[in-house]
């Protein structure tokens, strides 16, 4: 079950984020899934909130591409750690197109609950992405 778990998740990245195949989204996702990103602190539950989430992201960056760089599983919960990279081509967070290349490291965990993700927490750090737009700075130490 863990590996299955496992693949799961890397099915969220390398076919719903990086080929943008929101069909499979109803597939690997439970219809009341949560999501849990200090990012997007509003964001609705289910299947709809998360195919509307990719195509705001893949329209803003449209070259956006998810490298894992790790997947750890135990019981029903998997751990990704990824890097995500992509250049500014439309509106993000209400800002206006940089047309800048960023590139941010996360991390996710999802629940898994009858072979579907059930709940989903994100933490990255959006300080680095607006700092490589230009839109925003981090403290030179």
């Amino acid at each position: 079950m863990i590996e299955e778990n496992k693949l799961l998740a890397r099915k969220v990245y390398e076919e719903c984020w990086n080929k943008a195949m929101l069909d499979l989204v109803p597939d690997l996702f439970a219809k009341d899934c949560q999501f849990r990103d200090p990012v997007f602190p509003s964001r609705a539950p289910g299947v709809e909130s998360m195919k509307k989430h990719i195509q705001m992201c893949r329209h803003a960056f449209p070259d956006l591409k998810f490298q894992l760089t790790d997947i750890i599983a135990e019981k029903d919960e998997v751990v990704v750690h990824w890097t995500a990279q992509g250049t500014q081509q439309g509106q993000f967070l209400g800002l206006a197109p940089t047309h800048r290349k960023a590139t941010v490291s996360g991390t996710s965990i999802y629940r898994i609950k009858n072979n579907k993700i059930a709940e989903q927490w994100a933490d990255w750090n959006l300080l680095t992405l607006l700092d490589q737009l230009g839109v925003a700075t981090t403290p030179k130490l």
